[in-house]
C-alpha cells in the first residue's frame, strides 16, 4: 500500500491526513516514491509536517549484503570495537559504498589534538546532494552512527548507499580498540590517536576542553577530506558546532542548515528557557570527567524500539544491557566544560574560569588560561541569520526535542526563533510519527535513512 500525504492547518493545529493510493490500469500517474511524498509534505509553509507511521514504515532501502561484513568485524573485535581502517579493504561492490577512515592532527591551546572521520562514498550516490556530516553528541562516536548496539547495520551504512557520508567523532571521544577501564570516570579520553596521555595530562586538558577545541578539530578534518558541498548534522550536544562553524564554513555550508536531535544554539531564548539555572555544584571540577552511568539512560533516552527492549524488564535493566554492550566501544563520559556551555550556562563563567586557573597554575603545559576564558560559551556567540534554507528532524518520544503539545516542543520554538531573525526563508520541521526517542539511528535506521535523505533533497533542492 502507497500513501499520499497531505498537511493543512486549523485552528493553529497540524492536521495530516493519509490517503491510500493504488495504480489502476490505464492511470497515466505512478504513485509517488515514498521519499518523494515526505518532499511534497514539505512542499507547503506549516510550522511543522508530521510523516504518518505508515508512510515512515515505506522509507529506506536494503544493504547488498545485509549489513553482514560489518557485522562479522564488530562481532570478532573485543567488546565490538573493530578498527575502523579494516573497511578500507572491502570491496565496494560488498558494502554499496566504500570507507576511508582519517585522521587530523591540529593545535589548540599549546596542545596537539587528534580528530577521526569515517567517510563513506557511495557506489551511486543520488545526484546534486551534498557530503552529510554526522557528528555524535557528547557521550558517544562514530560507531553509534554506523551499527547498532547488536552490531545490525547502522544509520551511516544505509545512507551511505545514497550520499557522501563523513562520521565524526569528537577530540577525545573514540580510541583504536576502545576503553577497558570499568570506571567511567577514569578513563582516558582518546586526544590523541597514536599514544596515550598520562592522567595528569589528561587533567590539564579536560580543563581547557571548550567548543572551540571540537570546531577547531571539525573545521580541520572537513577542510581535509570534504572538496565539494555538505551539511552538517550535529546530533545532541554536537548539534552546536554547524552554527559556529557556519560563517567559517559557509563556501561548503552554503548556509544550509540540517537537524536530528539537534535544537539550536546555546544563546537562544528557546534553549535557555529549556535548561533552567543549575548551581556549579552540579557538576564536576573541570578537570575530571562526568561518568555517563546506564541509570542516566533509562528516561527518555530509551523507548519501545530500542534492540534491548523487553516489556518483562525494568527502564534500568534494560539500559544495563545496552549500555553494557556498549561499555568498551562508547566513551561513555562528558568534559564538564563541554557539558555546561552546551546547556547556556554563561552565568557561571566566573566559576568556571575560577577551576581553569586553578588547574593551569598546577601543570607545566604553558597554557594562556586567559585564552582559554577568553573562548568560553562560544555556543551563545553563534549568529541565528544569513541563513537561506533550514530543516530539522526528530520524532515523537525525542522528549528533549519534541512534546506531545507541539507548542512547547523545543524543536519548534527553536524553529519559529530562526524564522523571525531570517525572515522569508524556508524552515521546516519534520516530525517523524513513530516511537523512536533520541537514539532513533540505532532503533529504525534503515527508515529513518529514508527521512533523512528526503529532508536533505528538500533542503538542497534551490
Amino acid at each position: 500500500m502507497q500513501y499520499r500525504v497531505f498537511s493543512c492547518f486549523v485552528s493553529g493545529r497540524c492536521v495530516v491526513a493519509a490517503i491510500s493510493s493504488l495504480l489502476i490500469t490505464g492511470c497515466s500517474s505512478p504513485v509517488p516514491s515514498a521519499e518523494d511524498q515526505v518532499i511534497e509534505l514539505l512542499a507547503s509553509d506549516a510550522p511543522y509536517h508530521l510523516v504518518p507511521e505508515a508512510l515512515f514504515a515505506e522509507l529506506g532501502w536494503d544493504l547488498p549484503d545485509g549489513g553482514e561484513t560489518v557485522r562479522q568485524l564488530a562481532d570478532a573485535a573485543a567488546g565490538g570495537a573493530f578498527d575502523p581502517r579494516a573497511l578500507e579493504s572491502v570491496r565496494t561492490e560488498t558494502l554499496g559504498y566504500s570507507a576511508r577512515w582519517h585522521e587530523v592532527r591540529f593545535n589548540t591551546y599549546g596542545f596537539d589534538w587528534d580528530i577521526g572521520g569515517l567517510h563513506l562514498v557511495p557506489a551511486a550516490a543520488d545526484a546534486g546532494l551534498p557530503t552529510m556530516v554526522i557528528i555524535n553528541g557528547g557521550a558517544a562516536n562514530w560507531y553509534e552512527f554506523f551499527l547498532g548496539p547488536k552490531n545490525h547495520a547502522g544509520l551511516g551504512q544505509y545512507l551511505a548507499q545514497k550520499i557522501p557520508v563523513l562520521l565524526v567523532t569528537i577530540p577525545g571521544n573514540y580510541r583504536h580498540g576502545g576503553w577497558t577501564e570499568p570506571d567511567l570516570g577514569e578513563r582516558i579520553p582518546g586526544y590523541l590517536l597514536d599514544q596515550d596521555v598520562s592522567p595528569e595530562e589528561a587533567r590539564v586538558r579536560n580543563a581547557v576542553y571548550t567548543f572551540r577545541v571540537v570546531t577547531d578539530g571539525v573545521k580541520a578534518l572537513l577542510e581535509q577530506v570534504i572538496d565539494g558541498p555538505l551539511v552538517i548534522i550535529g546530533h545532541s550536544t554536537g548539534g552546536e558546532v554547524q552554527f559556529i562553524l557556519n560563517d567559517a564554513l559557509a563556501d561548503k555550508t552554503r548556509d544550509l542548515s540540517m537537524g536530528w536531535g539537534t535544537g539550536g544554539p546555546a544563546g537562544m531564548n528557546a534553549m535557555q528557557e529549556f535548561r533552567g539555572v543549575r548551581s556549579i555544584d552540579e557538576f564536576p571540577h573541570v578537570s575530571q570527567l562526568r561518568a555517563r552511568t546506564s541509570d542516566q539512560y533509562a528516561g527518555g533516552y530509551l523507548g519501545p524500539l530500542n534492540p534491548f527492549w523487553d516489556p518483562d524488564k525494568s527502564r534500568e535493566e534494560i539500559a544495563a544491557e545496552w549500555m553494557g554492550a556498549e561499555q568498551r566501544r562508547r566513551a561513555q563520559f562528558k568534559q564538564p566544560l563541554q557539558d555546561m556551555e552546551h546547556s547556556s550556562m554563561g552565568y557561571l563563567k566566573d566559576d568556571i574560569a575560577a577551576q581553569i586557573i586553578e588547574t593551569l597554575e598546577g601543570s607545566a603545559s604553558g597554557t594562556d588560561a586567559d585564552e582559554v576564558i577568553n573562548d568560553l560559551f562560544s555556543t551563545m556567540r553563534s549568529p541565528i541569520t544569513g541563513y537561506r534554507k533550514m530543516i530539522w528532524t526528530t520524532t515523537l518520544l525525542d522528549t528533549g526535542h519534541w512534546n506531545e503539545n507541539p507548542e512547547q516542543a523545543r524543536e519548534l520554538r527553536v524553529a519559529d526563533e530562526f524564522r523571525e531573525a531570517n525572515p522569508g526563508v524556508a524552515i521546516r520541521v519534520l516530525v517523524f510519527g513513530v516511537p523512536m526517542t533520541h537514539y532513533g539511528h540505532i532503533e529504525k535506521p534503515r527508515e529513518l535513512a529514508g527521512g533523512l535523505v528526503a529532508a536533505l533533497r528538500w533542503l538542497a533542492t534551490p
